[in-house]
């Protein structure tokens, strides 16, 4: 009994600090200084082992399959979502924060440069409103939609209390018909402590390559957890590169 105890306390002592999950207050204070920084946001820091993956342009008829999945494997994810197809695909949104965070994809996925000003605000804003009534809590984070953007967009986003990330690993599942087995391996290639991977809900074929990407992280002693816990727990250094930031104007 003594032995199984001094054991025990072996083994709590020996958890990293760096193990317990963020608070959402420590969430909320991290997002709100990266967006001081006035700088791309595509990955996390380099000193822990957590990887954020992130689902684009959901709810689709493929998101509860992708939730399950997540569940089963105690992992985590972000899901930026477009506005218009939360009223297809109701209460998924609110599934979604159960194994995550979700975040702001515009209203009908525009390219925003394309927009007057007064129509951008609209995109952003509507879609901060409905993700708020869908789930009772407005997004932290935004993604525009085909990394197109300028820095006229880049501060109507800001001003609404967002915090735009992009990604510094592409799965390319949004090549059409893409091999599951490609998927797989383009993700594999960027894992690392504080790679942000994006992908999209709207494929089956991604859906299928989902449970061997969890596998591999948990393989490379890497944990699969939502952005805003990533991005609290160990944000990036100041001015850190990222293998691959998406091109913008």
């Amino acid at each position: 009994m003594r032995i199984a105890l001094a054991v025990a306390l072996v083994l709590v002592v020996a958890v990293p600090a760096s193990a317990a999950r963020p608070t959402v207050r420590a969430e909320r204070n991290e997002l709100a200084v990266l967006m001081q920084r006035d700088e791309l946001i595509s990955c996390g820091g380099t000193r822990g082992r957590d990887v954020a993956l992130t689902f684009d342009d959901g709810p689709s008829p493929y998101t509860a399959q992708i939730i399950r999945t997540l569940r089963k494997a105690r992992a985590q994810a972000t899901f930026f979502l477009v506005g218009n197809r939360l009223q297809y695909w109701p209460k998924l949104a609110h599934a979604e924060l159960r194994v995550g965070a979700v975040g702001n994809h515009t209203w009908s996925h525009p390219d925003l440069r394309r927009l007057p000003s007064w129509l951008v605000w609209l995109e952003v804003a509507r879609t901060q409103w409905a993700i708020g009534q869908e789930t009772g809590a407005k997004p932290l984070l935004f993604r525009v939609p085909y990394a197109l953007h300028t820095r006229r967009t880049d501060e109507i986003v800001r001003k609404l209390g967002l915090l735009e990330v992009f990604w510094d690993v592409d799965s390319q599942d949004d090549v059409p018909n893409a091999r599951v087995a490609d998927v797989v391996r383009n993700v594999e290639r960027g894992l690392r402590p504080g790679a942000i991977v994006i992908m999209h809900d709207l494929h089956p074929w991604t859906v299928r390559a989902l449970p061997q990407i969890l596998a591999a992280i948990r393989k490379r002693g890497l944990r699969a957890v939502s952005l805003p816990e990533l991005l609290a727990a160990d944000p990036p250094a100041p001015d850190q590169r990222c293998p691959y930031v998406p091109v913008g104007d």
